[in-house]
C-alpha cells in the first residue's frame, strides 16, 4: 500500500511539474519592455503562472495616491482610443499607469512592410520589436512616467483574460482610489472588447469599485454601426502638442534603424482622423 501511494505521489508531482512549466510559457508573462531606446524585450520573472505577483510599481508610494490604469491591447491604442483621458487624468495630478497585452508581431500589415522595403526582409518578430519602441516612445510623448509601463504577451485569449483580471486586482489593492481604463466590451475588435468585458464583469461582482470604457476611433468614427456615449475633450487645449507627438511616434519611417512607421501604415486614416479632430469616446459598456 505504501509503495502505491509513493508511486502516485511521484506521478502526481510529475504531472503537476510539467503543468507549472507549461502555465509559465503559455502565459507568455515575464516579457517586459524596459528599454526605452531598443525597443528590446527582457526577460523578467515578475509573474508566477498562478497570477500575478507584482508589476514595477513603488507600492508603498501608491497607497493614497489617486490612479488611473489603461489596459492597451494593441500599441497604439494608447493614443488612439486613451490618448485624450490619459492627457486629463495626468493634468488632474493622477499616478496614470499603461500596460499593454501584446506586443502586436501578428500584425497584418508585414507583407506591405516588406514590399516598401525589398529586396531586405523583415520578421513578425522584428514587427514586435518596432511596434513595442512604438509605444515606448508614444507613453514618453504623452507624458507618462516610464516606470509606469509594463508591456506583456500572452498567447492565448484565457490567458490574457486572466492577465487583465490579475492586474485590475492588484491594482485595486494598491490604492482606495483607482480607476481602471478599458475599451468598450462592444468592440468588434476582441481583443478590445476583452478589456471591457473584464472590467464590467469585476465591477458588477464588487472587486473592483471605479471603471471607464472607450469606443476604439474605428468604432466611433468609422464604423457602420459606430458606438454611441459622450464625448471627451482635452481640459487643457496645449495638450494637443502631446497629442500631436505621440502621433507622429507612429509615423516615424527610418527602416534601417528599425523605425517602419508600424500604426501609422497600419489605421493612417484612424490617426489623420484624431489628429484633425482630438476626442474619445466614453462608452456606457
Amino acid at each position: 500500500m505504501g509503495k502505491w501511494i509513493w508511486n502516485f505521489f511521484l506521478l502526481a508531482s510529475f504531472f503537476l511539474g510539467c503543468y507549472v512549466i507549461y502555465s509559465f510559457f503559455e502565459l507568455g508573462y515575464g516579457v517586459n519592455a524596459i528599454s526605452n531606446t531598443d525597443g528590446r524585450l527582457h526577460k523578467k520573472t515578475d509573474i508566477k503562472s498562478y497570477g500575478l505577483t507584482k508589476l514595477r510599481i513603488p507600492e508603498e508610494s501608491l497607497k493614497n495616491k489617486s490612479i488611473s490604469v489603461y489596459y492597451v491591447p494593441h500599441p497604439d491604442d494608447e493614443i488612439l482610443t486613451f490618448g485624450v483621458p490619459i492627457r486629463n487624468d495626468i493634468n488632474a495630478g493622477k499616478t496614470v499607469f499603461l500596460v499593454l497585452f501584446t506586443h502586436g508581431e501578428g500584425s497584418a500589415i508585414l507583407a506591405t512592410l516588406n514590399k516598401k522595403i525589398a529586396p531586405n526582409k523583415i520578421t513578425a518578430e522584428d514587427i514586435g520589436r518596432s511596434r513595442v519602441r512604438e509605444f515606448l516612445h508614444s507613453a514618453e510623448a504623452l507624458g507618462v512616467d516610464k516606470h509606469h509601463r509594463d508591456i506583456y504577451d500572452p498567447s492565448k485569449k484565457r490567458m490574457k483574460l486572466r492577465l487583465v483580471k490579475s492586474v485590475a486586482l492588484y491594482f485595486e489593492s494598491l490604492s482606495n482610489d483607482v480607476t481602471h481604463n478599458g475599451m468598450s466590451e462592444l468592440d468588434v475588435l476582441q481583443e478590445h472588447a476583452m478589456t471591457g468585458k473584464v472590467l464590467n464583469q469585476l465591477q458588477k461582482e464588487g472587486k473592483i469599485k471605479k471603471k471607464e470604457t472607450y469606443a476604439s476611433v474605428y468604432m466611433s468614427r468609422f464604423a457602420k454601426k459606430k458606438l454611441k456615449g459622450y464625448p471627451i475633450r482635452l481640459d487643457n487645449a496645449t495638450d494637443e502638442f502631446y497629442i500631436d507627438s505621440s502621433i507622429n511616434t507612429y509615423k516615424r519611417w527610418d527602416p534601417e534603424n528599425g523605425w517602419y512607421a508600424c500604426g501609422y501604415i497600419s489605421v493612417t486614416n484612424q490617426f489623420n482622423s484624431l489628429h484633425a479632430d482630438k476626442y474619445s469616446i466614453k462608452t456606457i459598456k
